[in-house]
């Protein structure tokens, strides 16, 4: 498939435009395996690649935090994400926006665990006690935990059950999330809650549907999201 020229350049550029972003990573692309093409005995290393694009929504907003509303927060995020695996060890990398990230834990037929944050934490630890800017990696910090749970429904579709617990790194404007505002700049939250999703093949591609709710500790409210995935 062949992307116009034109069709790329907005798309990259609205990529190093809308800065950071550390949501839960996708648990549709880190609970899917490929299948095995050896015997169950032996072990195989598998790579896939998931994208997924979520889409954010608040309510019930008690307060602001660092002179920012929750409200100014960007409503939409594309993530780019590629998993190893090795029995029930599962691994990889991503970008969420243009922030990088990484993820670790356990991934078996029904249950899973996963570990992941952002490069900034290892990043803080080269930073100079005496540097002025020391706090510009360590304040960026994005990280959290999940929990999964999934079975089948039939033979091909996957039903899911998701909780987590997150300093979520996030883009702001100081236009209620309009892309094209100067005024641009990275705040954190922390937050915890759960969700559900439904998984099933489409040719030889997977296609997840995520649903999250949040409880946003820093900001007190109510938060939604939807997240669309295919694993390749």
């Amino acid at each position: 498939m062949k992307l116009n020229p034109k069709i790329s350049f907005v798309l990259i550029y609205l990529f190093f435009l809308v800065g950071c972003a550390t949501h839960p990573p996708s648990a549709v692309a880190f609970m899917t395996t490929k299948k095995q093409t050896t015997s169950q005995d032996t072990l195989k290393t598998n790579v896939q690649v998931g994208i997924s694009l979520l889409a954010l929504g608040s309510i019930n907003v008690e307060q602001t935090n660092n002179n920012h509303s929750l409200y100014d927060e960007l409503n939409a995020a594309f993530t780019i994400q590629a998993s190893l695996r090795y029995g029930y060890l599962a691994y990889g990398f991503g970008f969420q926006m243009q922030c990088p990230f990484g993820y670790v834990g356990f991934a078996s037929e029904h249950f899973g665990t996963m570990l992941w944050s952002n490069i900034f934490p290892l990043m803080s630890l080269f930073e100079k006690l005496d540097d002025k800017n020391s706090n510009l990696f360590s304040k960026n910090m994005g990280f959290g935990a999940s929990v999964i749970e999934q079975f089948k429904v039939g033979k091909e579709t996957t039903v899911g059950l998701t909780q987590h617990i997150s300093r979520t790194l996030a883009p702001f404007t100081g236009n209620g999330g309009d892309y094209t505002s100067n005024r641009l700049t990275n705040s954190y939250y922390y937050e915890f809650g759960g969700g559900v999703y439904l998984s099933f093949p489409l040719s030889n591609q997977t296609v997840g549907i995520e649903t999250r709710y949040s409880r946003n500790y820093t900001y007190k409210a109510d938060q939604f999201s939807l997240m669309v995935d295919f694993v390749i």
